[in-house]
């Protein structure tokens, strides 16, 4: 058995507040330029993932008190000037003045609509009664006569085709004022899904300056530079597989990098192997990157992505790491490409891994190697089901088909699993699942490795009657053996019905696929069908929930077919299917 992380080992790069975003500090406040994507308080309370927390954190790590307190909300979508009072003296005096709405808050919104009042010229007064209302823990406002009174100012700064960019001037402090008055208009701010808005990576509404007399403060953050790059582009198209916003440059990149680092502070105790950059839904197209402890594989998908990987890749040495493999990812038949190429042995920048480096993910640990062409040994985004696995395997008899390096396998024994099977073609990565084995102390005759086809394997036990209480059935999108062939679009139902005829009444099945252009829809509608011809009752189908730092984008910026343009999609689906 594995030793539980020691926070001691906790990663440099890994920090609560990025520096950069501090607009100003004094013993009175601290001001921030808030990023998008974090709430100001609550949130995932495990995860302590909200704003107030992390600049607590930053503050003890300056040896300051932690004390803040809250008098300005922003949406959790929503980025730009916020300021927290770190004297309590203060408080009743910034109270009095936000309460009477004498601070100036200065808003930027990029909208779209045919609308004529955004052909208007000059400031315009929007005032509405809002209503909030809540249902299954969901937050909605909507205009109604027995709302409370909201006042904004609004002028148009720049009209490019349908889309503009807005300067807001809200008189009141309305729940979702700003987003539900522009969308009543008919022009919802880009990226709301909330109220209609038009897909994007994020809701483009952003505090651009904050005044307050009763600190004498002014305060301005500067303008993502998203907001331009959306107001000059089309509209997504459904069919459009290409990116819908291009990748930052320069000293914007080196922040959307920053951020995203920044993002993965809640997982510094748990795991030093983990997502640092997840594509979309980090704001950066084309680029994915993974650390295994203080080693990455930067992966980049287009040719904007690779023009930019010596600019990541020396920033990340710069933040910390000791070295950065290079990974080519071509969305092509690799049978014909030179995987040496794509993926060279030697590392791109800084220093090589050494042959042993094996990484901790809570009570495990795994050998893994960036040299490893594509691959590198373990699947990151499966981390948390790893978990759930472990957590729920107790005197189970377990299948996993794919086994790949057997991390389920090990997830499974570490649990309590009374007998793992683990099935893959390839001899060498069993030998791989095998050390991986012994190396969190579970190796042994009820850890069953079988260098066999999967399909073959299932066909097999079924004729024999076995049983299994739980299977894992995570197949590569495509693959080929001899004059066989696999295809997840041809082939997963099958592969499915067969495994779900090996699984026990009350069992469950963790289906995984990562076909991007699969959707989520989809892949739970082959599981049911698969069912039916297995004949086998389901009593329940869930979605895995994505990692906290495999944030999930739109089905419109990722070019998937069959979803709705806003629908929040993961490039790999997971569910859970338990039998009756």
């Amino acid at each position: 058995m594995t030793s539980p992380p020691d926070p001691s080992n906790q990663a440099p790069w890994l920090v609560p507040w990025c520096d950069a975003r501090v607009l100003h500090v004094d013993s009175r406040v601290l001001v921030v330029d808030k990023p998008s994507g974090l709430p100001v308080h609550g949130g995932n309370i495990a995860l302590a993932e909200d704003v107030v927390t992390r600049l607590a954190a930053w503050l003890t790590a300056r040896g300051e008190a932690s004390y803040l307190a809250v008098h300005q909300r922003l949406d959790q979508g929503t980025s730009g000037v916020l300021f927290l009072l770190r004297d309590a003296e203060l408080n009743k005096a910034v109270s009095e003045e936000m309460e009477a709405h004498r601070s100036e808050r200065r808003y930027l919104a990029v909208v779209s609509g045919a609308s004529a009042i955004l052909d208007k010229r000059g400031s315009q007064l929007f005032e509405d009664r809002l209503l909030t209302k809540k249902a299954h823990g969901q937050i909605r406002v909507e205009l109604s006569p027995r709302g409370k009174p909201a006042r904004t100012r609004c002028r148009v700064l720049k009209r490019v085709g349908r889309r503009a960019l807005l300067e807001l001037y809200p008189e009141t402090g309305r729940t979702h004022q700003l987003r539900v008055q522009l969308a009543s208009r008919g022009f919802p701010i880009l990226g709301d899904t909330v109220y209609g808005g038009e897909p994007a990576s994020r809701l483009l509404l952003h505090c651009q300056s904050l005044s307050l007399a009763s600190l004498d403060l002014h305060a301005e953050a500067p303008t993502p530079e998203l907001f331009s790059d959306a107001l000059s582009a089309e509209p997504a198209d459904a069919h459009d597989d290409s990116p819908q916003h291009s990748m930052p440059r320069g000293n914007a990149l080196g922040r959307c990098l920053d951020d995203a680092l920044s993002r993965r502070w809640p997982l510094r105790e748990s795991c030093d192997a983990l997502r640092l950059v997840h594509e979309y839904g980090d704001g950066l197209p084309g680029v994915s990157a993974d650390a295994y402890g203080k080693w990455v594989a930067l992966s980049v998908y287009t040719p904007e992505a690779l023009e930019q990987a010596p600019f990541i890749a020396d920033h990340l040495l710069a933040r910390g790491f000791a070295g950065i493999y290079l990974k080519q990812r071509v969305r092509a038949d690799l049978r014909r490409k030179d995987q040496q190429e794509l993926a060279p042995n030697a590392v791109f920048r800084g220093e090589p891994a050494p042959a042993d480096l094996h990484v901790r993910e809570g009570q495990l640990s795994f050998l893994v190697d960036p040299t490893d062409g594509l691959s590198t040994g373990l699947f990151i985004d499966q981390r948390d089901n790893r978990a759930r696995v472990l957590g729920s395997a107790a005197n189970l008899r377990v299948l996993n088909l794919f086994s790949y390096t057997c991390s389920f396998s090990v997830a499974a024994a570490v649990g309590g699993a009374r007998e793992t099977v683990s099935v893959d073609l390839s001899g060498r990565y069993l030998a791989w699942g095998e050390q991986n084995l012994v190396l969190n102390g579970v190796a042994g005759p009820q850890q069953r490795l079988l260098k066999a086809d999967a399909a073959d394997y299932l066909r097999r036990a079924k004729k024999r009657g076995e049983s299994f209480e739980l299977i894992i059935l995570d197949p590569p999108s495509f693959g080929s053996h001899g004059k066989k062939s696999f295809s997840i679009q041809r082939d997963y139902k099958a592969l499915a019905s067969d495994a779900l005829s090996l699984l026990a009444p009350g069992g469950r099945l963790l289906a995984v696929t990562n076909h991007r252009k699969t959707s989520l829809e989809r892949f739970q509608r082959w599981l049911e069908e698969a069912a039916l011809e297995a004949r086998c009752q389901i009593a329940s189908l869930r979605p895995s929930p994505t990692p906290h730092d495999c944030p999930p984008w739109t089905a419109a910026e990722s070019g998937q077919r069959g979803a709705r343009a806003n629908q929040a999609i993961s490039p790999t689906k997971a569910v859970w299917l338990t039998r009756h």
